[in-house]
C-alpha cells in the first residue's frame, strides 16, 4: 500500500523513513549496539547489586537451586524458605528451569543462609534499605557455592532480556513500519530503561514474563494484519502456554489470545475458508493451551487442592462475588495512589521497592510518556494506515488486561502499593509510543531528538548506580573529621565490640511532640561479634520513661557488629520521632544501647574513659520536650497561692489532712505555672517547723522532677511530689509546712509574694499544718 510508504501516512519522502540510511548505521547495526549495551549494563547491575537485595531473590533463588540439587520441582505446598516473608515454591517453574541450568555445575549445599535485617522492612529507611546483612568475606570475590550460583542465575536473566529487546524490535517494526529509526529508538528507550535493566540483573520471573508476553503480543499482531494461520495460531497458543508456565498472572493472555484470533478471522472474513478455519483454530488454541498449562494445574490439585495455590484471598473474593455470596469490597480510594505508586516503581524502583530516585526523575518520565502517548494519539488519527486500527485495539486490550488483574489485586487487599514490575509487560508498548509519538510531533529534528530519548535512560541508569544504588548498602568509611562545636563527647565503650565516641544533637535545646531529633552518633569499632547487636536510641525523660526511639543495627543496618572492620570510625545520623508518651514540659535526654536477642549477652556493658562499669546505657544530652502549642497564660488568678520572683507561681498544694505517725513519710505534692526561665541552681526548700518556728527537718531539690529551671518557658505546667521523712522519735502536736525557692550557689532565697503581691516574710510560703499522734508507726 502507498499509504505505508512514510511515517506520515503520505506517499513523499518523510525524514523518519528516510533519516535510518542516510544519518545512522546500519540498521542492524545499531540494534547490535542496544543489545551489547545492555548486556553491559544489566552485568554492571548485577554485579553493584548485592545480593538478595531484590524482591524475594532468596527464595527465586532456592527454586531454582533446588531444582539444580534434586532435579525435580519441589513441593508447592512446602516453603522453601523461612527467611522472609514470602516464597515462591508455589509459583509455575519455567523460569527456574531455566536458571537451574548453569547451577547445575556448582555445588549450592553449603549451608549459606541470608542474615535477614529485621528493621528494614519499617519503611522509614531508619532501619536501612539493605533486608541482608552483608558480609564482602562471603559474597566477594572470588565467588563460590550459592553466591556464585546466583550470580549465574543472574545472567540468566541478562540473556533473557536481551533476548525480549530483539522481540520489542521486530514489534515496533510491525507498528510503525516505514519507520525503522522508531523501532531503534524504542529499542533503545527499553534497553537503558532503569526498571528493566533492575529486573535484568537479579533473579526474578518477572523477567521471562514481560519477554514471553512481548512475543505473545508481536504474534497477536501478526494474527491480526496477516489472518489467523495454523501456523501463527499454533505458535501463540505455545507462547500462551510457557507464559501461564511462567507466572500466574499470564493468566491475561488466555482470553486475550481467543479475542485475537476471532479479531483475526473477522478481519479476513473475506478470505476463502476463514469461517470454518476459526473454529479450528480456537480449538487447537484451546487444547495446547490446556494441555500446557493442565499439567501445572493437575500438580497443583495433587499437592495443594487448589488450582492456583497463591493469593487465596483474591481468589476466594471473586469466586464469591461470582456466586453470589458477597459482593467484591473494593476500596477505590486507594486507586489514585496505587496508580501513582504503578508508574514511579514502573520506571524506577530497585531494592524490595525500598530504593527509588528523586522526584525530577519521574517528572522527566511522565513528560517523556505524555508527550509521546499525546504524539501518538495524532498519528493514528491522522497518518496511521486504516488496517491497523484493529492492532490499536488489540494494544489496547492488552494494556487494560496488563494492568487491570495487578490492580484489582491490590484493591482486594485495599493496598495502594501496584508494583510496576507486575505491569511492565506493556515497556514495549510505552517506548513504542514515546518513540512514535516524538517522532511525530517533532518532524525534520526528529535526527536530533532520537539520540536524546535514547541517551536520556542511558545515561540516568548509569548515574543511578553512584547516586542511589551504590550509597544505599555500602559500609560506612573511616573519617577523620573533628567533632562539631555542638558535640557531646562520650568515648563510652560497649564490650569489646564498639567505642562511642561522640552524640551530637545539634542546637536541639527544645523540641515538640511530633517532631524528629537528628541524633549523630561517631563510632569507633573494636571487632566483630559472633551475633548482630541492635542499636536502640530512645529520648527519655527524667523519670527514664520512653518518649521514642528507633532501632537499627549500626550504619543503618549497612554496619552490622558481626561484619564490620576493627579500627574503623564513622559517623551516622538517625531521626529519632518524640512522641506523646508522658507529661510535658519536660527534661530530655538520649539514651543509647546495644543489645541482642541472645539471652547470655542482652545488653552489652559500657565502660567509662576511665574503663569503670557504669550499666548498659550511655545518657547524653539535654534538651526540653513540649507540645506543639505550650500554654502561654501567665495571668493572676484565684488559684495562685503564691508568686515566686518572675519564676514560678505556686498554683496548687496538697498535704494529708489525717494525723501522721512518726516514722511516716509525708507526701506534699505541688503544682506551679512558670513565669519565665530560671538559673540552673534555682532549688525548692520543703521545710517541717515546730509550733515554735524552729527548723525539725527539710528537703531541698529541684522544683520540678520533670524539667531543671534553665528549660523552663513561660505558661509550662510544672508538677513536684517530695517526701518528708518524719523521725521516730518526733514528738506529738502541731507542726506547718513551709516551701522557698533560693539560689544554690550563695544560698539566697528568691523573693516571695501572695496572691495579692504581698512579700512573706522570710521569702517563705506556708502549704498548712499537719498533726503528729501520738501512736508510733510501729504500734
Amino acid at each position: 500500500m502507498a499509504t505505508l510508504s512514510s511515517a506520515s501516512g503520505q506517499t513523499e519522502p518523510n525524514p523518519i523513513a528516510t533519516q535510518t540510511s542516510a544519518k545512522l548505521l546500519r540498521e542492524g547495526q545499531w540494534l547490535g549496539l542496544f543489545l551489547i549495551g545492555h548486556v553491559l549494563l544489566a552485568v554492571i547491575y548485577s554485579l553493584v547489586i548485592p545480593p538478595w537485595e531484590a524482591h524475594d531473590e532468596w527464595a527465586h533463588y532456592r527454586y531454582a537451586a533446588y531444582i539444580a540439587e534434586n532435579r525435580s520441582l519441589p513441593d508447592p505446598n512446602e516453603r522453601l524458605t523461612t527467611e522472609f516473608l514470602f516464597d515462591e515454591a508455589s509459583q509455575p517453574p519455567l523460569y527456574y528451569l531455566l536458571a537451574a541450568v548453569p547451577m547445575l555445575a556448582v555445588n549450592t549445599v553449603d549451608a549459606y543462609r541470608p542474615a535477614v535485617n529485621p528493621y528494614a522492612t519499617r519503611g522509614t529507611g531508619e532501619g536501612g534499605v539493605n533486608f541482608v546483612l552483608h558480609d564482602d568475606d562471603v559474597e566477594g570475590w572470588p565467588w563460590q557455592g550459592t553466591i556464585l550460583a546466583l550470580h549465574l542465575g543472574r545472567f540468566i536473566s541478562v540473556l533473557i532480556s536481551t533476548a525480549g529487546l530483539y522481540i520489542t524490535y521486530v514489534l515496533v517494526r510491525l507498528l510503525s513500519l516505514p519507520a525503522p529509526s522508531v523501532a531503534l529508538v524504542a529499542v533503545g528507550l527499553q534497553a537503558f530503561a532503569p526498571q528493566y535493566v533492575f529486573l535484568s540483573a537479579v533473579m526474578t520471573n518477572d523477567i521471562l514474563l514481560i519477554v514471553l508476553e512481548t512475543l505473545f503480543l508481536y504474534l497477536c499482531v501478526r494474527l491480526v494484519l496477516e489472518g489467523p494461520s495454523p501456523r501463527g495460531v499454533l505458535l501463540l497458543a505455545f507462547v500462551s502456554g510457557l507464559a501461564l508456565l511462567t507466572k500466574y498472572l499470564a493468566l491475561i493472555v488466555i482470553p486475550l489470545a481467543i479475542v485475537v484470533v476471532l479479531t483475526g478471522a473477522w478481519v479476513h472474513r473475506h478470505e476463502p475458508g476463514q469461517r470454518r478455519n476459526s473454529i479450528v483454530n480456537l480449538a487447537v488454541l484451546v487444547t495446547i493451551v490446556l494441555s500446557m498449562s493442565g499439567i501445572l494445574v493437575g500438580r497443583n490439585l495433587i499437592f495443594t487442592g487448589a488450582l492456583i495455590p497463591r493469593d487465596p484471598t483474591s481468589q476466594q473474593a471473586v469466586l464469591s462475588s461470582l456466586l453470589g455470596i458477597e459482593g467484591l469490597n473494593l476500596d477505590l480510594s486507594t486507586l489514585p495512589d496505587a496508580l501513582s505508586y504503578g508508574f514511579e516503581t514502573y520506571w524506577v524502583s530497585f531494592g524490595w521497592g525500598n530504593v527509588g530516585a528523586p522526584d525530577w526523575v519521574y517528572t522527566m518520565w511522565l513528560m517523556l510518556t505524555l508527550v509521546g502517548v499525546a504524539g501518538t494519539i495524532i498519528w493514528i488519527r491522522k497518518d496511521m494506515p486504516k488496517r491497523m486500527r484493529p492492532v490499536i485495539a488489540i494494544l489496547l486490550l492488552f494494556v487494560v488486561f496488563v494492568i487491570a488483574l495487578p490492580l484489582f489485586r491490590e484493591l482486594i487487599h485495599q493496598s495502594s502499593y501496584l508494583r510496576g514490575r507486575y505491569i511492565l509487560a506493556t515497556l514495549p508498548l510505552t517506548v513504542w509510543a514515546i518513540s512514535q509519538g516524538w517522532a511525530r510531533l517533532s518532524g525534520r529534528a526528529w535526527k536530533w531528538v532520537r539520540h536524546g530519548l535514547v541517551m536520556w535512560p542511558a545515561l540516568l541508569t548509569l548515574t543511578l548506580i553512584p547516586m542511589i544504588i551504590t550509597p544505599s548498602y555500602a559500609l560506612p568509611s573511616s573519617v577523620a573529621n573533628q567533632p562539631s562545636e555542638t558535640a557531646h563527647p562520650v568515648n563510652a565503650r560497649f564490650g569489646d565490640v564498639a567505642e562511642l565516641i561522640s552524640v551530637d544533637l545539634g542546637s536541639t535545646k527544645n523540641i515538640s511532640v511530633g517532631q524528629g531529633l537528628p541524633v549523630t552518633l561517631t563510632w569507633k569499632t573494636l571487632g566483630r561479634s559472633a551475633v548482630p547487636y541492635t542499636l536502640s536510641i530512645h529520648v527519655v525523660g527524667a523519670g527514664s520513661e520512653s518518649y521514642g526511639s528507633t532501632t537499627s543495627y549500626p550504619g543503618h543496618g549497612n554496619a552490622a557488629t558481626t561484619v564490620w572492620q576493627p579500627g574503623i570510625e564513622f559517623t551516622e545520623t538517625y531521626w529519632v520521632l518524640v512522641e506523646d508518651k508522658g507529661p510535658t514540659p519536660a527534661l530530655g535526654r538520649i539514651a543509647i544501647t546495644l543489645s541482642s536477642e541472645d539471652a547470655a549477652t542482652s545488653y552489652l556493658p559500657v565502660f567509662d574513659a576511665m574503663n569503670q562499669r557504669v550499666g548498659s546505657t550511655v545518657r547524653v544530652g539535654q534538651f526540653r520536650i513540649d507540645r506543639q502549642q505550650p500554654s502561654n497564660d501567665i495571668s493572676m488568678s484565684d488559684d495562685v497561692l503564691a508568686r515566686f520572683g518572675d519564676l514560678l507561681l505556686l498554683t496548687h498544694a496538697y498535704l494529708p489532712t489525717t494525723d501522721q505517725k512518726p516514722g511516716w513519710s509525708l507526701p506534699v505534692v505541688l503544682r506551679w505555672q512558670t513565669l519565665s526561665a530560671g538559673a540552673h541552681d534555682t532549688k525548692l526548700s520543703i521545710q517541717l517547723l515546730d509550733a515554735d518556728g524552729n527548723w525539725v527537718l527539710g528537703s531541698d531539690g529541684n522544683p520540678s522532677e520533670t524539667l531543671p529551671p534553665e528549660l523552663w518557658r513561660a505558661g509550662d505546667t510544672l508538677h513536684a511530689t517530695r517526701w518528708l521523712n518524719l523521725p521516730d522519735n518526733l514528738a506529738p502536736g502541731k507542726y506547718t509546712v513551709i516551701i522557698a525557692l533560693y539560689h544554690a550557689s550563695d544560698l539566697t532565697r528568691i523573693a516571695t509574694y501572695d496572691r495579692l503581691g504581698n512579700t512573706l516574710e522570710s521569702n517563705a510560703h506556708s502549704l498548712g499544718t499537719i498533726t503528729v499522734s501520738t501512736t508510733p508507726a510501729s504500734d
